[in-house]
């Protein structure tokens, strides 16, 4: 039953024709947009009813965000566990957990080391493994200082991102589909949203060579000191890792 009906059987008949009866239809129908209106926000305020252009807003709220290529269905059930979720906010593992499930690419392995070479690793089988205390992570000389400091390492040997990066206002030559600015905006917010409160982070690095031989607990990459600037000596020559791109962690 709409108002626009119901109205009818609630006043006289000497309403229900003429100018009265458009009068009273206009209000029948303002009254229903209302009661619609409240039908829809109940249902966007659920994630297994939301419509599909409610969701983003309601990962917004709940700091959830949406895969690269998510479905509806996959993001609404990561919706419903956003409490759970954020209970583990500040853990390592729950900040990589959220950061493959943005990527949407199986076989991504994921790493976060801090100042003192506390490392953790999410591998692609979704498997945890940490090693701690390795003193074996100077980014800049800052090793024993600025402790506060951690790195996000993303392999992405097997995607989601090739080396060949799309630049604003141009396109990839070779047909691949790399980091957008959004897409590095949204792994930053990933981080900023998941990190521990305490913590900073430094410098994401996308690595394309496999986890095994870069960037580990006991692969002797640790950077010396030497990689707060991006070149040195005279001729000027690269001091950084060649195969790998560095996002400025938080700006």
């Amino acid at each position: 039953m709409r108002f626009r009906h119901l109205l009818y059987s609630l006043v006289p008949s000497w309403l229900r024709t003429g100018d009265g009866e458009k009068l009273l239809y206009s209000i029948g129908l303002l009254l229903d947009g209302f009661a619609e209106r409240w039908r829809l926000s109940g249902l966007a305020s659920d994630p297994t009813t939301a419509p599909d252009d409610a969701l983003s807003y309601l990962g917004r709220d709940r700091r959830i965000t949406r895969g690269r290529a998510e479905s509806s269905s996959d993001y609404a059930d990561r919706l419903l566990g956003y409490l759970d979720a954020h209970r583990a906010q500040g853990n390592p593992f729950t900040l990589m957990d959220q950061l493959y499930a943005y990527l949407q690419t199986s076989g991504v392995t994921i790493r976060t080391v801090d100042r003192r070479g506390n490392w953790f690793e999410r591998a692609s089988d979704g498997t945890r493994s940490y090693t701690l205390n390795q003193m074996n992570w100077d980014w800049d000389g800052g090793l024993f200082f600025l402790w506060s400091r951690f790195w996000v390492i993303i392999f992405s040997d097997n995607g989601p991102w090739s080396t060949q990066w799309n630049h604003p206002g141009g396109s990839a030559t070779d047909g691949t589909t790399d980091a957008t600015e959004d897409e590095i905006a949204a792994v930053r917010a990933i981080i900023r949203d998941w990190k521990p409160a305490h913590a900073r982070c430094e410098w994401i690095i996308v690595c394309f060579d496999a986890p095994a031989g870069k960037f580990g607990p006991a692969t002797g990459d640790d950077p010396g000191g030497a990689w707060g600037v991006w070149s040195s000596g005279t001729p000027r020559r690269p001091v950084r890792h060649a195969n790998s791109r560095y996002w400025v962690g938080e700006r």
